[in-house]
C-alpha cells in the first residue's frame, strides 16, 4: 500500500552543518539564511541552549537527528518536504508541532520521546501518505492530533504510549493500522472510517479507556489481541465478516456485536466471547 515517495535532497554546499553549530555558540534563537536549503544529519544535536528555530519557505529538508536532544520549545517550518528519521527525537521541551501542507515524508521516530508534545497539525492539502513507525512513540502528553484526510497509513508504533491521546478523529481514506500503532492510548470511543482494511497485531492493545469500538464493512482482517487488554471495553461492533480474524482481539469480559450466522459469530462462539446480534435492516 502506498506510492513511492520521493525526498528531496540538497546540494552540500546549501546544507547547515554541525560545525556551523558551533559558530552560533549560546544562541537561543536561529532562522535559516537565504543560503540554507537543508539541516544536515545531527547539525545540532545535543545543543542545549537553543530554544527557538525558524526554517523559511527556501528550507526544504530537516536532517537525521539534526534537532536529536535539543531543549527546542518552538519550531516553525514553513516550506519543509522532508522531516527525516529522528529529527526531532527527544526534544522534551517542545509543546506543539505544525507540518506544512508541503511535506511529503516524516520519517520513522521523528517526535518521539518528546514529552511534553501536546498538540500535533498536519495541515490539510498535505501530500504525506503515511505516519511512519514510531514517529510519535512515547510522547505522553500528546492530547491533540490532526490528521489530513491524505493519510493512508498509520505504521508501526505510530502513537505507542501517548497515554493522554483520548480523541482522534482518523482520516478519510486511511487503509490500515499497524502492529501496536495506539498501544497503551487513552481513547474512549472508535469510529473507524469506513474504507480501512486492515487493524494489525495489538494495534490498540491496552486501552484501558476505550469502551465502544465500530469497525466499518471494510475491514478485511483484524489481527491478534488488536482490542485484547482494553479493560472498560465494553462492545466491538463488527458489521461484515472479515476474511481473517485472529485470537483474542478482546477480553472475555466485553461484548462483540455482529451478524448471527456468520464468520464472527461462529468465532465468538469457539472463544467463548459474549455476542449481541445486529438487527437485520428490514
Amino acid at each position: 500500500m502506498g506510492g513511492r515517495v520521493s525526498v528531496w535532497r540538497a546540494e552540500s554546499g546549501n546544507t547547515f552543518t554541525k560545525s556551523q553549530d558551533k559558530e552560533i555558540g549560546r544562541q537561543k534563537e536561529w532562522t535559516a539564511d537565504q543560503s540554507c536549503r537543508s539541516i544536515g544529519e545531527g547539525a545540532f544535536r545535543n545543543n542545549t541552549k537553543l530554544r527557538r528555530v525558524i526554517l523559511p519557505e527556501h528550507v526544504k529538508e530537516v536532517g537525521v537527528k539534526s534537532f536529536e536532544n535539543t531543549s527546542l520549545r518552538n519550531v516553525e517550518m514553513k516550506g519543509i518536504v522532508s522531516v527525516r528519521k529522528e529529527a526531532f527525537y527527544n526534544c522534551t521541551r517542545l509543546s506543539q508541532v505544525r507540518i506544512p501542507r508541503t511535506a511529503n515524508f516524516i520519517g520513522k521516530r521523528a517526535f518521539a520521546q518528546c514529552r511534553r508534545l501536546e498538540q500535533v497539525q498536519i495541515e490539510r492539502g498535505s501530500v504525506c501518505r503515511e505516519i511512519k513507525p514510531e514517529t510519535f512513540a512515547g510522547c505522553s502528553n500528546l492530547n491533540s492530533v490532526n490528521i489530513p484526510d491524505g493519510i493512508t497509513r498509520i505504521e508501526r508504533r505510530a502513537f505507542y504510549k501517548c497515554t493522554a491521546l483520548e480523541e482522534m478523529k482518523f482520516p478519510a481514506g486511511l487503509k490500515e493500522i499497524g502492529t501496536e500503532a495506539f498501544y497503551q492510548t487513552a481513547l474512549k470511543e472508535l469510529t473507524l472510517p469506513e474504507g480501512l482494511v486492515k487493524i494489525g497485531d495489538s494495534a490498540f492493545l491496552k486501552c484501558n479507556q476505550l469502551e465502544y469500538v465500530c469497525i466499518p464493512e471494510s475491514v478485511k482482517a483484524i489481527e491478534k489481541w488488536a482490542f485484547h487488554g482494553c479493560n472498560r471495553l465494553k462492545i466491538l461492533e463488527i458489521r461484515r465478516d472479515p476474511a481473517e480474524i485472529g485470537p483474542w482481539i478482546i477480553n472475555r469480559s466485553a461484548k462483540i456485536r455482529c451478524r448471527k450466522g456468520g464468520i464472527v459469530d461462529s468465532y465468538c462462539q469457539e472463544s467463548g466471547f459474549q455476542v449481541e446480534y445486529i438487527e437485520k435492516k428490514v
